[in-house]
């Protein structure tokens, strides 16, 4: 099976966080100020594209790390991590274009609002709903083929911190898809595989000039940390 790399670096983010909290809480080290400066500006930067406040975040991240013993474990910890893909001779996964431009519940609804959850849609025929998820974690399997979609435009909506979607859409159905990730990956249709950073696509498939589509799929997906994955089948 394919590793999910969005997933590690998910675990090697909470893992940081979690040795950060330790070390502010437990013995009271100031220097998490640094820590949340260099992560603001990071974070700010990418949202305004700007290169200088990125670096000037960075900088402050690195005088954390030289600063508070957790960081310093952490990077251990991804030294260690990185020399063990070379030994083995697996590629180091890399997010490229940091700075890179666009490329309410039921008792019976298919899919539950849940905090934490894995999730699909039933392997049977059923009755189609559109489907509106907000959760922290999850992953999740929607396949569009089991059912058919009325008249007009029906809708999956999922908004989630961590946790991979995965949809299975019917060729005869045309699509729009909109993606929005800080941290992801977007495996859509036959478009190859994306990695992104705070980046949205946005694909429309299956749409004919002059042609009418008495329905349509309409899919946002929105997370902090997650992939996307649409497959027509």
């Amino acid at each position: 099976m394919k590793e999910n790399q969005t997933n590690k670096l998910a675990f090697f983010l909470i893992c940081f966080v979690f040795l950060i909290f330790i070390e502010a809480t437990i013995f009271g080290n100031g220097n998490i100020i640094l820590v949340l400066l260099g992560i603001g500006m990071m974070y700010f930067s990418l949202r305004k594209q700007s290169k200088y406040m990125f670096w000037l975040g960075f900088i402050f991240l690195i005088l954390a790390i030289f600063s508070m013993w957790s960081l310093r474990l952490f990077l251990v910890a991804i030294l260690v991590y990185s020399l063990y893909k070379l030994w083995k001779n697996e590629p180091i996964s890399q997010v490229i274009k940091p700075f890179g431009k666009v490329y309410e519940e039921t008792p019976n609804s298919i899919i539950q609002n849940k905090l934490f959850s894995a999730q699909s849609t039933p392997f049977q025929a059923y009755e189609w709903q559109d489907v509106h998820v907000q959760s922290f974690y999850g992953d999740y399997v929607i396949d569009v083929t089991e059912t058919v979609l009325p008249k007009g435009t029906s809708l999956i909506s999922i908004r989630q911190s961590l946790g991979k979607v995965t949809i299975h859409v019917p060729y005869e159905i045309p699509v729009r898809i909109h993606y929005t990730t800080v941290i992801g990956e977007a495996r859509i249709l036959s478009r190859g595989v994306q990695r992104l950073w705070n980046q949205t696509v946005l694909v429309k498939d299956g749409y004919l000039d002059e042609v009418s589509h008495p329905a349509e799929l309409l899919i946002t997906v929105s997370t902090w940390i997650g992939d996307v994955e649409v497959i027509r089948k």
